[in-house]
C-alpha cells in the first residue's frame, strides 16, 4: 500500500508539474497562434482594398471620360444643329441694326434735305457694312427691283432693275423678296446666289433677311451663305473643346471617319494630318480600331501606347470615341494610365503605410500580452480557465480593434469614390441645367422631346407643346440693366414651374425663349395651365419693372408628327402670338 502512495503521490506530482509548466507552453502556443490569424485576415482585408481601390480608380476614369466624350458631342452636335436658327437671327440682327440707321438719318434730315440727298446719306453710310471678307453686306432694292446699294462685285447694277432675276433653281428671287416686305413687313428666306472670288456660274445657298424702309419703297436686305456658318458653328465648339483640353486632365480630340486630324488637344502637330497610318509603339492601328468604335457605335476602350509629345516618354494611354450625329466627325478623350498608376501607387502606399502601423500595434500588444501570460501562468495554474477566458476576451477585443481600422479603410476609399462620383452627377447636371434659371437646357429639351415623340408614337399617347417669350425683353434690359433682366428671367422661371405638374418638362431654349412639354395633357388642361402661367407673370410684380408680359403658342402634337414639324407649328403659334399684340395665348393649328 505504501509503494502504491508513493506511485499516485510521483503520479500526481508530475500532473502538478504538468498543469503547472502547461500554461508556459500552450498560453504561448495560443496567443501565437491567433497572432497569426489576426496578421493573416489583416492581410487579406489589405489585399482587398487594395484591389478595389485600382478597380474603383480606373472605372471611375473610365465613367469621366465617357462623359467628356457624350458632352462633347452633344455639344458638337446642338452647334451644328443651331446653325440655321443662329444664322437667321445674326442677318436679321444685322438688317435690324442698318434699318435703324437709315429711320434715324431720314428722321433728322427730312425737314432740311431733299429725298435724294437723305437717300445719298443712307446709302453711303450702309455701304461700308461688311463682313466675312466683304462675302456679306447690306443691300437696298426698291419695290420694283431697282438696286439702290450693292457690293463692289455688283455695283454695276445699282440704278438698274433686277427684278427678273433667277437663282439657280429657276426660282425669282427678287420678286418673293419684294412680296415678302410687302405683304409682311420683313422675313427671311432661303435661296442660292454667286459668290465673290468663286466662278461665276457657282451658286452657293444663302439666308437672305429683308425689311420694309416704307419712307422710299425701300426694303433693306442682308445675307451670308449657310457653309460660312457652319463652319464658324464647328470652329466655335472645336475652340470651346481646345480650351477644355489645356487642363492636363482633359484631352479631347476631333477626326472624321477618312481619320483627317480636325483639332488635338496636346498635340496639335497632329492636326491636318491622317491618323489612319498611325501605329503605337507595340505596333498598333489603334486608330483604325477608334473609328470603327465610333461608326458601330460601340463606347469601347482603346489601350494603346503613345509617345508624349512633350516629354518623348511612351505613356500608356485609354481613350474613347464617339460619332458626332448627323456628321462624319468622331469625337474622342481618355486618360493615361501611367498617370493614374501613380495616383493608385500613392493610395497604396497609404494603406499599406496603415497596415504597418496597425501591425507594429499588434505585435506590440501581443508581445506584452504574453509575457504577462507567462508570469501570472506560475502564480494562477489553478485559476487557468478564468484566466484563458480573460486572455480570449482580449484577444477578441484586439481582434474588433483591427476590424474597425480596416473598415475605416474601406470607408475612406468609399468616400473617395463617392467623391469621384459626385463630381461625374455635377458634370452631368451642368450638361442639362441653364446656369442662370436652374431649369432644363436645349441640350435636354431636345432628348426629351424626341423621347416623348417616341413614347407617343408607340403607345399611342398624346402631348401638348408650349412655347413663350418674354414680350419687349431687349428693353427691359436697356432700360433697366442686364442685372435686372437675368432677375425678371428667374423670378419667371420660378412663377412657371409653380404653375406646373412634377411630370412636365421646362426648359431655355434661348435668351428669352422657354419651352414646356405637357406629357398626357388635353387640348383644354394644357389652355388651362397656359393661362395660369400668362396671368401669374402678368399679375406679378417683378419690381422695379412695372409689368411683365408673355407671349405663348401652344400645340397638341399629332399622329406620327416629327420632331422639326411639331417645332415649326409651335413657333408658328407664338408668332402668331406675337403678330396679335402680345400678352396672349395662341393654340397651333
Amino acid at each position: 500500500m505504501h509503494t502504491k502512495s508513493t506511485a499516485e503521490t510521483l503520479l500526481e506530482k508530475k500532473l502538478l508539474n504538468f498543469i503547472a509548466v502547461g500554461p508556459l507552453i500552450f498560453i504561448p502556443f495560443v496567443v501565437i497562434l491567433i497572432l497569426f490569424f489576426v496578421i493573416r485576415y489583416n492581410q487579406l482585408q489589405l489585399e482587398q482594398s487594395v484591389k478595389e481601390i485600382t478597380s474603383s480608380y480606373i472605372n471611375t476614369q473610365k465613367s469621366i471620360s465617357l462623359a467628356k466624350v457624350e458632352n462633347a458631342a452633344k455639344l458638337i452636335e446642338y452647334k451644328r444643329s443651331m446653325t440655321k436658327e443662329l444664322l437667321r437671327e445674326k442677318v436679321k440682327t444685322r438688317v435690324e441694326s442698318a434699318y435703324a440707321v437709315a429711320k434715324n438719318i431720314y428722321a433728322q434730315n427730312k425737314a432740311i434735305h431733299t429725298d435724294k440727298e437723305i437717300q445719298k446719306m443712307i446709302i453711303d453710310s450702309l455701304r461700308p457694312l461688311l463682313w466675312n471678307r466683304n462675302e456679306s453686306f447690306i443691300f437696298i432694292l426698291d419695290h420694283d427691283g431697282v438696286f439702290y446699294l450693292a457690293p463692289d462685285y455688283l455695283r454695276h447694277l445699282e440704278g438698274k432693275s433686277i427684278i427678273d432675276f433667277q437663282d439657280a433653281t429657276g426660282r425669282y428671287v427678287i420678286r418673293e423678296e419684294i412680296a415678302l416686305v410687302k405683304t409682311q413687313g420683313e422675313g427671311a428666306l432661303w435661296d442660292t446666289f454667286i459668290r465673290p472670288g468663286y466662278d461665276p456660274d457657282m451658286q452657293f445657298e444663302q439666308l437672305a433677311y429683308v425689311k420694309d424702309f416704307g419712307a422710299y419703297n425701300w426694303y433693306f436686305g442682308s445675307s451670308e451663305y449657310l457653309d460660312t456658318m457652319t463652319k464658324e458653328m464647328e470652329k466655335e465648339a472645336v475652340d470651346l473643346l481646345r480650351n477644355l483640353s489645356k487642363e492636363k486632365s482633359s484631352c479631347f480630340f476631333i477626326m472624321n471617319e477618312a481619320g483627317d486630324v480636325i483639332m488635338h488637344g496636346h498635340d496639335a502637330s497632329l492636326e491636318g494630318k491622317n491618323a489612319l497610318a498611325f501605329k503605337d509603339a507595340n505596333g498598333r492601328a489603334f486608330v483604325e480600331e477608334m473609328i470603327e468604335n465610333a461608326r458601330s457605335g460601340k463606347l469601347a476602350f482603346v489601350d494603346y501606347k503613345w509617345e508624349n509629345p512633350e516629354t518623348n516618354v511612351i505613356e500608356h494611354k485609354n481613350s474613347v470615341s464617339r460619332k458626332v450625329p448627323n456628321s462624319d466627325w468622331i469625337v474622342g478623350s481618355g486618360f493615361c494610365m501611367d498617370e493614374l498608376d501613380t495616383i493608385i501607387a500613392s493610395k497604396k502606399e497609404e494603406l499599406y503605410e496603415k497596415n504597418n502601423t496597425n501591425y507594429r500595434r499588434i505585435v506590440y500588444f501581443s508581445t506584452v500580452l504574453l509575457l504577462f501570460s507567462v508570469l501570472l501562468s506560475y502564480k494562477i495554474s489553478m485559476m487557468l480557465r478564468k484566466r484563458l477566458s480573460s486572455y480570449a476576451k482580449t484577444v477578441e477585443a484586439k481582434n474588433r480593434e483591427l476590424t474597425e481600422l480596416n473598415q475605416s479603410l474601406e470607408k475612406k476609399v468609399y468616400e473617395r469614390t463617392e467623391e469621384l462620383h459626385d463630381a461625374y452627377i455635377k458634370m452631368k447636371h451642368l450638361a442639362v441645367t441653364d446656369t442662370l434659371t436652374g431649369i432644363y437646357n436645349r441640350y435636354y429639351f431636345n432628348t426629351a422631346l424626341e423621347k416623348e415623340i417616341y413614347r407617343a408614337h408607340r403607345y399611342e399617347r398624346s402631348f401638348a407643346l408650349l412655347m413663350f417669350d418674354l414680350d419687349h425683353f431687349k428693353k427691359i434690359n436697356d432700360t433697366y440693366g442686364h442685372a435686372i433682366g437675368d432677375m425678371v428671367l428667374l423670378t419667371l422661371s420660378n412663377l412657371v414651374v409653380s404653375c406646373l405638374r412634377e411630370s412636365d418638362i421646362f426648359a431655355r431654349i434661348g435668351g428669352e425663349e422657354f419651352i414646356i412639354i405637357l406629357p398626357e395633357t388635353g387640348e383644354e388642361l394644357s389652355l388651362e395651365i397656359a393661362e395660369r402661367i400668362r396671368k401669374n407673370i402678368e399679375s406679378y410684380s417683378f419690381e422695379p419693372v412695372k409689368k411683365v408680359t408673355i407671349s405663348i403658342g401652344l400645340v397638341r402634337h399629332k399622329s406620327e408628327e416629327g420632331l422639326e414639324e411639331l417645332l415649326r407649328r409651335v413657333d408658328s403659334a407664338l408668332y402668331e402670338a406675337k403678330n396679335s399684340g402680345r400678352n396672349r395665348v395662341i393654340v397651333g393649328d
